[in-house]
């Protein structure tokens, strides 16, 4: 039953921060299949569920502005001095990803530098046209977990299997 628990804890890791749960599952001692599967499993539906949610949120978005017209203010004010975009590094990376690498680095970022919502998020918005993003996503998403696990286990044990 203790098994049964860590691999649960793994999995529901991975729907938060896939990054750290086969860390997580190396610590609390699962073998690596166990690890590599709970983790690519919970973070294939995590993204899965993320994906279909950023579309609603999206569209609601979409609907709102053209229920409250924000482009046109009702109440003008008058500024001596425009405002610039405040660009955290979070924002310079995640725009230079989609202009220099497009879908593919989206995609080969977000379990590692990007956490899965974010991912989902970017993909939904910019690539929501693209039939084929969603199942390459989860595809990364294995592969990458994948290594991951080996990473991990290597540098824990010495060995893979």
């Amino acid at each position: 039953m203790t098994a049964f628990l860590k691999i649960i804890q793994v999995f529901f890791l991975a729907m938060i921060k896939y990054f750290y749960a086969p860390i997580y599952g190396v610590a609390i001692g699962l073998d690596f299949w166990e690890n590599f599967v709970a983790a690519a499993i919970g973070g294939s539906i995590a993204f899965t569920v993320y994906y279909y949610f950023a579309g609603k949120v999206v569209a609601f978005f979409h609907w709102l502005a053209e229920v409250t017209d924000w482009k046109r203010p009702k109440i003008r004010i008058k500024r001596k001095k425009p405002r610039n975009r405040i660009f955290i590094k979070r924002n310079r990376m995640v725009v230079k990803l989609r202009k220099n690498y497009g879908m593919w680095g989206i995609i080969l970022m977000t379990p590692v530098l990007l956490s899965l919502p974010v991912g989902a998020f970017l993909l939904r918005k910019y690539y929501h046209h693209e039939k084929k993003a969603l199942p390459i996503m989860i595809a990364g998403i294995v592969v990458e977990g994948f290594f991951l696990c080996i990473i991990y286990y290597f540098t824990a044990h010495g060995r893979v299997f």
